[in-house]
């Protein structure tokens, strides 16, 4: 029902700006400057709607892959090797710390590297919110456990990937709702508010669990809990 109330009101809001701009531009005694202004605020309208219908449809449709067993460290290595040099990370010193003894897990390969960029994204941002000029440590830490707050694999363990960034925080009233549909503390435009609640339900799909830490001014942990394989 939250889904479908988001869905209605995020969609609902940009499709009626577009039919605002169309409307003006029925006019005949506008300039041209004007018009082509108009076109290019209802274009950005109209590719929100887009983004936000792709990472609806990530939510149930599973990629031809499928779930089988992969190698966690082998995605974050090739991960970090990918955004080494994207210009989005430039501001970030990304670290690892793989200390898991095994990094197998059962799941999709493609929808785990959407829920690691997507962490990884995050923790960028939240560093560049800083300030002009801002620049933070991303570490993604790997460790084995038995605790018992997420379910456990077949040999009663489970592989836990930390996400730990020294940005701006989230502040407490918000770490309830951050992985809401469409909640987002980023400026308008930023983001659709879908990417943690996507995350959260692919991980939750795998029989894990997406947990979040935060102090605001001091940065924020993200943990995801898998079945060890």
């Amino acid at each position: 029902g939250r889904l479908s109330a988001g869905i209605a009101h995020e969609i609902g809001n940009p499709i009626g700006i577009v039919t605002g701009y169309l409307e003006l531009l029925k006019q005949r005694d506008i300039a041209e400057d004007e018009r082509v202004e108009y076109l290019d605020r209802a274009e950005k309208e109209t590719e929100r709607i887009s983004a936000i219908i792709r990472q609806l449809l990530e939510i149930s449709r599973p990629s031809q892959a499928g779930p089988q067993r992969v190698s966690v460290h082998a995605i974050i290595g090739e991960m970090a090797r990918v955004l080494d040099v994207q210009p989005f990370m430039s501001h970030v010193r990304l670290a690892t710390d793989l200390g898991a003894r095994s990094d197998a897990v059962t799941a999709d390969p493609s929808q785990l590297r959407q829920v690691f960029l997507n962490l990884i994204i995050n923790a960028a941002d939240a560093i560049s919110s800083k300030g002009p000029g801002a620049v933070g440590d991303l570490i993604i830490a790997t460790d084995d456990s038995t605790d018992a707050g997420a379910a456990a694999g077949s040999n009663g363990s489970w592989l836990r990937v930390r996400f730990s960034d020294n940005g701006s925080g989230i502040p407490e009233e918000n770490l309830s709702n951050i992985f809401d549909p469409f909640f987002t503390t980023k400026e308008p435009g930023k983001g659709t508010g879908l990417g943690l609640s996507v995350s959260f339900m692919i991980i939750e799909s795998f029989g894990g669990r997406l947990q979040v830490e935060s102090v605001a001014g001091q940065g924020t942990c993200m943990t995801v809990s898998l079945p060890a394989a």
